[in-house]
């Protein structure tokens, strides 16, 4: 089944929507407009997700939203016309993509189906040529090949550098119930031929490709939610344990040119993870960096699959760069000063490095791409991820630090509106998971919150990620007290500074925020004059009986893990339970097809508010899963956030 029907009503549709947004050539990007950003600009969808450029550096492709779904629009990158425009029909849509030759892409298709707004991913793999031809689903239940009920998915793992008519992808059955081995599948991206590689020793597992395209590497987490890592020496050899059991402690990054060493993410004694390289004859291990505060967020690789830095996310984003006269770290050395600090991210280059994308964004600026030409040193705007945003417009957003009564140092972020006042109205906005992390970014919901006139304080409480084992554990079986104190602290602290007012104040959170907006108004009463509860938990017992997590194999192990065996203490951190301490009014918003958090804990919520007589206000929208997705029902949400807040500690709250 092709993924398009009628090339014609493409165009049609991608050029109208893109007359609609002032787009010249697709090269310029800039809708003039006087106005402020308004609710409506923070729901929608970013207009543009990625841009590659061709291993010859004659083609561009962009990812972008076009009437609600997604295009993937090629253009000649010297003139910027277009050659070619791929768009959604009423199944599917293009999503994520990569050059494997000089003509030809392979994308990851999603699909629309079911209830559900958003698309999903079910492992279907479509490829193409900048100008349209080939055009065939080479993976998948609707290829040549696939049965409609075999359920294999496919998801690309590496692009062969030196093999122009193949990829590799990790083919397993979506199932989250059997016991998944998936299996490393070479596949012709022409054809939709495939030749099985390998097959993991472990379900739900990764694996990592030397520089041969060979799989040596495999990780997988047990029934007992342990990550267990299995080496083998080369082509055909078996599986064999990897040391002990790590849970994480250990974790292969790429291999080096020469494939002898690797380069691996290690912690030792809860401590945050250090970049290593690894012998793997001689188990000699060298330390290359290592923070004290925060594990690396991630490498950057050069064209040989050589590891040339990293990057750290303290409180400001930074490189570290491990040759500071490489050619390539020296690029993006010159990149990230250029741009003032900013991140920024090479999406592809040509195969001889004149030309390189890349994408810089900050805490005001979502996202804009360039194309870079190393020899002159130059750069080219193409155009921005929205271009209805203007940074100079947004709120800054700046890091502080807190330290806990029991020594933990916890980061987090200030955003201040640019109408600042000697004190603001505040929300306290934590994170969800709570196995996650906030970073210095763009985020569409702090900046609303910041253009409405909120000072919005994020805070990575005991239990995030990316801080160390230890940290990270420090939240297991304290969901509902010390992380709670956590995000009670940065409370007190933004108070303490003068810029809180603390009459106020109001929580405001997702999935596990959500959880806990409700779980620190219950515990601090008088302190917050509202409460926002958007895709939460508030059963904790009830997780082990709805939802996804326990489907997962290892799902009842994480639950007994991160929350505790004890169904008292469970109850009593749990915040449909203890309705009786809680003064703030809530604002409850649930998807009615939620899986992770499913609606029956926002049901649970309203019946416990309603026999305290307690206020709250509903909102629930059908289709919609673990937070909303269609822009309609995203800008009801966050109009009813804004009215629910300034009816509370708005300029024309009454309390």
């Amino acid at each position: 089944m092709q993924l398009i029907y009628n090339v014609g009503i493409v165009f049609h549709r991608v050029l109208s929507f893109v007359a609609r947004f002032c787009l010249y050539g697709l090269l310029s990007l800039f809708c003039i407009s006087s106005n402020a950003a308004t609710v409506e600009d923070f729901s929608r969808h970013i207009q543009y997700y990625d841009i590659k450029i061709s291993p010859d550096g004659k083609h561009l492709a962009a990812l972008m939203n076009s009437d609600g779904g997604k295009s993937l629009v090629f253009l000649d990158s010297e003139t910027y016309k277009v050659t070619y425009a791929l768009t959604s029909d009423r199944k599917s849509q293009p999503a994520s993509y990569y050059w494997v030759n000089n003509e030809r892409v392979v994308i990851q298709v999603e699909q629309l189906r079911g209830s559900l707004e958003k698309p999903i991913n079910m492992g279907e793999l479509y490829a193409i040529n900048y100008d349209g031809k080939a055009g065939k689903m080479i993976f998948g239940y609707r290829s040549e090949g696939g049965m409609v009920l075999s359920g294999d998915a496919g998801f690309l793992i590496d692009t062969l550098k030196d093999d122009d008519k193949h990829v590799l992808i990790r083919k397993q059955i979506l199932s989250r119930k059997s016991d998944v081995l998936p299996k490393v599948v070479r596949l012709n991206v022409y054809s939709g031929k495939e030749k099985r590689l390998r097959t993991a020793p472990i379900p739900y597992s990764q694996f990592l490709i030397d520089n041969n395209g060979h799989p040596r590497f495999v990780s997988g987490i047990d029934s007992n939610h342990k990550t267990r890592l299995f080496y083998s020496k080369g082509k055909g050899d078996k599986w064999q344990l990897f040391g002990d059991e790590f849970d994480g402690e250990f974790t292969p990054i790429s291999f080096t040119q020469d494939n002898q060493s690797i380069y691996a993410f290690k912690s030792e004694g809860g401590g945050v993870k250090g970049l290593y390289k690894y012998n793997l004859k001689t188990k000699e291990e060298i330390s290359l960096y290592k923070s004290k505060m925060v594990d690396p967020t991630y490498v950057i690789k050069s064209d040989i699959n050589s590891v040339y830095g990293l990057r750290l996310d303290e409180d400001y984003p930074s490189y570290v760069y491990l040759d500071k006269n490489e050619k390539e770290a020296k690029l993006h050395a010159a990149l990230y000063n250029a741009f003032k600090g900013d991140n920024v991210v090479i999406t592809s280059k040509t195969k001889d490095g004149k030309q390189v994308i890349v994408n810089v964004n900050s805490d005001r600026n979502p996202g804009s791409f360039y194309l870079f030409n190393t020899v002159t040193m130059q750069a080219k705007h193409l155009f921005n991820s929205a271009s209805w945003i203007k940074p100079k417009e947004m709120s800054p957003v700046e890091p502080f630090r807190v330290t806990t009564s029991d020594g933990l140092i916890l980061n987090g972020f200030l955003t201040i509106p640019k109408t600042k006042t000697k004190t603001l109205p505040t929300i306290i906005l934590p994170h969800g998971g709570p196995h996650a992390r906030d970073y210095w970014q763009y985020s569409p919901q702090v900046q609303m919150l910041a253009a409405a006139g909120y000072a919005v304080v994020q805070i990575n409480f005991r239990g995030s990620t990316g801080y160390g084992k230890s940290f990270l554990e420090a939240g297991y079986k304290n969901w509902g007290t010390k992380i709670q104190d956590d995000i009670l602290l940065a409370t007190k602290y933004v108070i303490q500074q003068g810029i809180a007012d603390k009459n106020r104040i109001c929580i405001f959170g997702t999935s596990f925020g959500g959880y806990s907006a409700l779980q620190s108004a219950i515990r601090t009463p008088e302190l917050f004059k509202c409460a926002i509860g958007y895709a939460g938990v508030y059963d904790l017992p009830m997780l082990y009986k709805e939802g996804d997590i326990t489907s997962l194999k290892w799902g009842d192990a994480f639950l007994d893990k991160t929350l505790g065996i004890n169904i008292e203490q469970q109850r009593a951190q749990s915040p449909v339970y203890n309705i009786a301490q809680l003064k703030a009014p809530v604002l409850i918003i649930h998807g009615e097809d939620d899986k992770r958090a499913p609606l029956e804990h926002a049901e649970k919520l309203r019946k416990a508010l309603d026999k305290y007589n307690h206020s709250y206000e509903w909102l629930v929208k059908d289709k919609e899963g673990h937070g909303f997705y269609d822009e309609v029902n995203v800008l009801d949400a966050n109009k009813k956030i804004l009215s629910f807040l300034n009816k509370y500690i708005g300029i024309h709250s009454t309390m």
